[in-house]
């Protein structure tokens, strides 16, 4: 499916730095490898907006299906929901009772799932006025939340090592995953909900069948704390980020590891998946973000924007833009210029 991976091709990285200007974000010169300043050409990735108001580090970063929003999580305990048009005031959505991990959209974006150190989910209604309610879904912190690809379900991944499966219609629980040894960082549907991706503490990462409600393979080829697992859209690979520093796509059809990416100089805490497919978007605490061409097997830019750990990144639906989040509290939402593709409403994140 893609080329075997080459991390040290430098004539294919670019790295591009953002001007530390929240008020007036001016993207417009990229550095080279040789070190020669050059005008940003179109096709380069370019910093939009910078939405500033949590106390602490962000854990999460995701866009409205309505391309309208950027929501984020922090370990302040507050959600926000922010709008592309200035003009209208951002949610700020407080009830948790300790640090919110994650938090997902659901498929038609009127409800925000989230998820604490406090032990709860909560389902917001994605309005003013920021109603939810609860569910004690976990003994133990719960750091990852996904919603399955119809809307109908809620999986929860937790330091209780289990994943839990639950109707968002009636909040009520379905049933629940075990396997894992240590802590669950990350789970995922799988885009057609028939399977369940995870990674762990325990180093692996596993493949869960939802009909059988099994773990079905296990995957033993990190050396550290895996952070994050992503689905590719496709539904054929799944991608990892881990403690060890490396990023890792393997086919989850045969089983086989397909690239295997020397990442960053620090811990990989979060990976998405360009909607193409083509592209896959990395968070390091070295405080980079990285894009690589997954076709070709190498890097393709190295993004400066954040002062702290990246920690969180999204793209949104057609890959257009993509946001992310850091231990500086700040929220970035950048163009990705990555490849044509149906427009994200440009003219509401300008």
């Amino acid at each position: 499916l893609y080329q075997k991976a080459n991390t040290n091709s430098k004539s294919n990285q670019k790295q591009t730095n953002s001007k530390q200007n929240y008020n007036e974000i001016n993207m417009d010169r990229l550095r080279t490898d040789d070190g020669t300043r050059v005008k940003a050409g179109v096709s380069d990735p370019a910093l939009k907006r910078s939405f500033r108001g949590h106390r602490d580090t962000i854990s999460a970063v995701q866009f409205n299906p309505n391309l309208k929003q950027v929501a984020s999580s922090s370990y302040d305990g507050c959600i926000n929901v922010w709008n592309f048009k200035p003009d209208l005031r951002p949610f700020k959505f407080v009830g948790h009772k300790g640090a919110v991990n994650d938090i997902a959209f659901s498929p038609a974006g009127n409800i925000l799932a989230s998820c604490s150190k406090d032990q709860t989910i909560r389902l917001w209604n994605n309005n003013v006025e920021g109603y939810s309610t609860a569910i004690k879904a976990h003994s133990g912190p719960i750091r990852s939340i996904n919603f399955s690809c119809d809307g109908q379900l809620l999986l929860s991944g937790s330091d209780d090592k289990t994943m839990k499966v639950w109707s968002v219609s009636d909040r009520r629980f379905q049933y629940s995953l075990s396997g894992h040894s240590n802590w669950i960082r990350s789970c995922k549907f799988s885009p057609d909900s028939r399977l369940i991706a995870s990674g762990s503490d325990d180093k692996t990462v596993r493949l869960w069948d939802t009909t059988e409600r099994r773990n079905i393979h296990t995957f033993n080829d990190h050396s550290g704390i895996v952070k994050t697992v992503q689905f590719h859209p496709d539904g054929t690979c799944i991608a990892s980020g881990s403690e060890d520093r490396k990023i890792k796509v393997w086919d989850i059809r045969s089983k086989r590891l397909l690239q295997h990416y020397d990442a960053h100089s620090d811990n990989v805490n979060a990976v998405a998946f360009h909607p193409s497919g083509s592209y896959l978007l990395s968070a390091s605490n070295d405080a980079t973000l990285k894009i690589w061409d997954l076709r070709q097997g190498h890097i393709l830019y190295t993004l400066y924007g954040h002062e702290g750990a990246s920690t969180a990144v999204a793209f949104s639906p057609s890959g257009e833009f993509f946001v992310s989040g850091s231990t500086d509290t700040n929220v970035m939402v950048w163009q990705s210029n990555l490849e044509e593709s149906p427009q994200d409403h440009h003219d509401e994140a300008s």
